[in-house]
């Protein structure tokens, strides 16, 4: 006996292709939603504007399923989409990897590396035993436990970018490692001593009777103390990354500091601004000795204004860094006969403007929005004063 011939109709699917029905049975949008991928159709998307010639034919009904119908043309295999795809996808892990944190991963990766190499173990795939040695090596070097904490998810993560499988970060001795490093190193806090106005004032003594620094040098130095003081600023929004390297996407750039009655800064990103929506920085003069304003204006005067390069430079070409910028601050510091002028870093610019806007009885809500702080974390660097307590 002759199968009935069923009668074929089609609807377009929101990805461009077509799906075939026997008539009749296309006609609630639920019935089109649930047939998207039938088992017994062969119907790739199609490009958009890619027409397809559509029969109304005779199909033999085989369980009430259609055979698949031939287009005119063939479509693409989609190879060249994947491979865009993938270029984004790595732009988005570089951009994760530039972030702070980033930074962070990529050092720990490398100090990894090249602690294997030194005692003749293989780098990857990450073994319980170059784990645990790694992690003990770095508490007994003095890092912190928060460090060895970030550097070893760091190296677990280049474990599984290499395609492996995570068996190690949950295994029992690796933990047991870390909680015995926890339980001897204890939560340390470096002293991190303020840098207030008064220090400040002797800073600039300093730099002035140092003979070893050429007076640009000078001018640069002291308007990257007084902007990172009154600007609260951290070290990482207005230093570069290398001495002859930066990203102009989160370096601070000399078009990125302009002046008119106040300095105005414009952070393209901070620790805490991730999403890189900036943020806009008002220092207004103070008429004194200590002035961002005035010290920013001179040192532009002989800084060469290239656009498009960080804003604090040597006078040798090279870019001012962290590293840097904490070797010239306590030489300075020691010249200017200041105790412990190890007790002193970068962030010490920052924690010595919240305690002076403290001590000036300023608001917790003003000085928070000075700091860009989004917590109560602010009160940290707040050193109150013994004659206080």
């Amino acid at each position: 006996m002759t199968s009935s011939p069923c009668q074929m109709t089609s609807a377009s699917t929101p990805n461009g292709g077509w799906i075939f029905f026997p008539r009749g049975t296309a006609q609630h949008p639920s019935l089109i939603q649930s047939s998207l991928h039938p088992p017994t159709l062969n119907c790739s998307p199609m490009p958009l504007g890619q027409s397809a010639v559509v029969h109304t034919t005779k199909a033999a009904c085989n369980n009430g399923r259609p055979r698949p119908i031939q287009r005119s043309k063939s479509p693409p295999t989609g190879n060249s989409a994947v491979l865009r795809l993938e270029s984004h996808a790595k732009a988005f892990i570089q951009t994760a990897l530039q972030a702070p944190q980033g930074k962070h991963i990529r050092f720990g990766q490398s100090n990894y590396i090249a602690f294997c190499h030194t005692h003749g173990l293989t780098p990857t795939p990450v073994t319980l035993q170059s784990a645990t040695l790694f992690i003990t090596n770095l508490a007994r070097n003095g890092l912190k436990f928060t460090t060895i904490r970030v550097y070893l998810a760091a190296i677990i993560r280049l474990h599984t970018e290499m395609g492996f499988e995570d068996d190690v970060s949950n295994h029992i001795q690796l933990q047991h490692t870390m909680q015995g490093i926890h339980r001897s190193l204890g939560d340390q806090k470096r002293t991190r001593l303020p840098i207030t106005i008064d220090i400040l004032v002797r800073l600039k003594e300093a730099l002035r009777a140092h003979a070893s620094l050429c007076d640009y040098d000078k001018l640069m130095l002291w308007s990257a103390f007084t902007m990172a003081f009154f600007g609260f600023l951290r070290v990482s929004e207005f230093t570069a990354p290398g001495s002859h390297d930066f990203d102009k996407t989160c370096t601070l750039l000399t078009r990125d500091v302009t002046i008119s009655e106040d300095l105005e800064i414009s952070l393209k990103a901070s620790k805490t601004d991730p999403y890189r929506r900036g943020q806009h920085i008002r220092i207004a003069p103070t008429n004194t000795g200590i002035c961002a304003v005035r010290a920013y204006t001179k040192y532009r005067r002989l800084h060469a204004t290239v656009a498009e390069t960080p804003v604090f430079q040597f006078n040798n070409g090279a870019w001012l860094t962290r590293h840097a910028l904490t070797i010239h601050l306590r030489d300075l510091l020691s010249r200017a006969g200041i105790d412990n002028a190890h007790h002193f870093a970068t962030h010490s610019f920052r924690s010595g403007a919240a305690t002076t806007a403290a001590d000036a009885n300023l608001p917790a809500w003003l000085i928070k929005t000075l700091g860009r702080w989004r917590s109560d974390a602010y009160q940290v660097y707040i050193s109150t004063p013994t004659a206080t307590l």
